[in-house]
């Protein structure tokens, strides 16, 4: 039942959610408004709580002489929390998607219909003041009404997938994160923003033969295949790749249709006969 395959699909939506946030700043204005030092905002994969951690020990595993907290600040870290299957995207299992195959004209690449799911991302934001939290909030929010779409090479097939990455909502950090915390410890902002990315997973890809010959045979109603006749239909089928000779429908006039050698498929299609009116 199961063969190896991996396509990197839910990798590749995380690397790109990481992306999108890869070229926030923050800036800093004296008292006359204007601004006097920009500084990019470093991004992380990984759990925010660990990070809260290592600024915990500043003073203890490091010297808070040499190591301050703000050479730490601001910073951005994601994760990856949920996978949900998502039945109201689903399509019929049993439809095949058939790709041309450019490597290998005699065979088609297919795959079974790709499988709905959604994943829930969720984006920290750590900062040392409230105020350089909101420049990173606002600087991402308007970009997602409420989704933002990226665009994906999921596999050799799919090259250019389309993935929505919704905006759910922003909780900003208290209690637990020692932003409201006693007067001996320094009060540092945090925020989560929690997205879900709706896309689809994707089965192995195979190679199927073309079918390149049909054979033939000859039907022969009333009258003679391939000569002259008083009446009848003659229907005759062949290699498709020989032209108007092949699949020839030959009509004779008292059959109530014009007399004439109709092509109702292949390279030199002239006529198509969709109904016969014979007489018993």
């Amino acid at each position: 039942m199961f063969e190896h395959f991996y396509h990197q699909t839910i990798r590749k939506i995380v690397v790109a959610f990481g992306a999108l946030f890869n070229d926030i700043y923050i800036s800093r204005y004296d008292d006359a408004g204007s601004e006097v030092e920009r500084i990019k905002v470093p991004i992380s994969y990984g759990p925010q709580q660990k990070f809260i951690r290592r600024l915990a020990r500043i003073g203890t595993d490091f010297d808070a002489t040499k190591v301050r907290i703000e050479n730490y600040l601001p910073r951005l870290s994601f994760e990856l929390s949920n996978l949900n299957y998502d039945s109201t995207r689903k399509l019929n299992t049993m439809n095949r998607t058939v790709f041309f195959n450019a490597a290998n004209t005699s065979t088609l690449k297919t795959r079974y219909e790709r499988v709905p799911y959604n994943m829930d991302i969720n984006l920290g934001i750590m900062t040392k003041n409230t105020e350089d939290a909101l420049q990173i909030i606002e600087q991402i929010l308007p970009y997602f009404q409420p989704e933002y779409t990226v665009s994906l090479r999921m596999n050799e097939l799919d090259t250019n997938v389309n993935v929505p990455i919704v905006f759910k909502n922003c909780v900003l950090g208290e209690g637990d994160d020692g932003s409201y915390g006693g007067y001996d410890l320094r009060k540092l902002t945090y925020a989560n923003l929690s997205f879900t990315s709706k896309f689809y997973l994707y089965g192995p890809i195979k190679e199927l033969g073309v079918i390149t010959d049909t054979g033939g045979v000859s039907i022969n109603s009333g009258g003679a295949s391939g000569g002259t006749s008083t009446g009848g239909i003659n229907i005759i089928v062949g290699d498709e790749t020989t032209g108007a000779t092949a699949a020839t429908i030959r009509v004779y006039a008292n059959e109530g249709v014009t007399a004439g050698d109709y092509v109702p498929y292949g390279p030199t299609a002239q006529e198509s006969i969709t109904e016969f009116p014979l007489n018993d």
